[in-house]
């Protein structure tokens, strides 16, 4: 199966994700002027402002093994890195720079033995990567 998923600190630099996400979850967020909230009017009406958007993708993966989960936080580790992935509002790939947010690998002592003889010991591994 082709990789949703290319990682790298620069552009020319992008790398298969060595495991697929079990599960992406794409969204974009509007950036509001500072100056947007509410007009004192009659209505109280809203004034959004937006000046920017931006997405997030929320990664996870299933009973990653030891080395798998290591290999993916390896590739998330930079501070700032670019991210090519299927974008549903732009109908196909793009590739936007992005910086990680807390990480999360909950252990759960499962033995759960791989076709290479691997053991699954974490339950999952997740995080958000937020575009700058």
């Amino acid at each position: 199966m082709a990789s949703s998923l290319y990682v790298g600190e620069t552009v020319s630099s992008l790398k298969e994700v060595p495991v697929q996400p079990d599960g992406l979850e794409w969204g974009v967020n509007d950036i509001s002027d500072p100056d947007a909230g509410r007009v004192q009017d009659a209505n109280c009406t809203m004034m959004k402002r937006r000046i920017a958007r931006k997405r997030t993708l929320s990664l996870s993966w299933a009973n990653p093994t030891l080395a798998q989960a290591s290999a993916i936080l390896r590739m998330f580790a930079p501070e700032y890195l670019w991210v090519r992935f299927i974008d549903p509002e732009e109908g196909g790939f793009i590739t936007r720079n992005f910086y990680t947010g807390d990480k999360k690998a909950p252990f759960r002592c499962i033995d759960l033995r791989g076709p290479g003889g691997e053991t699954a010991v974490l339950s999952t591994l997740s995080f958000n990567i937020v575009e700058r």
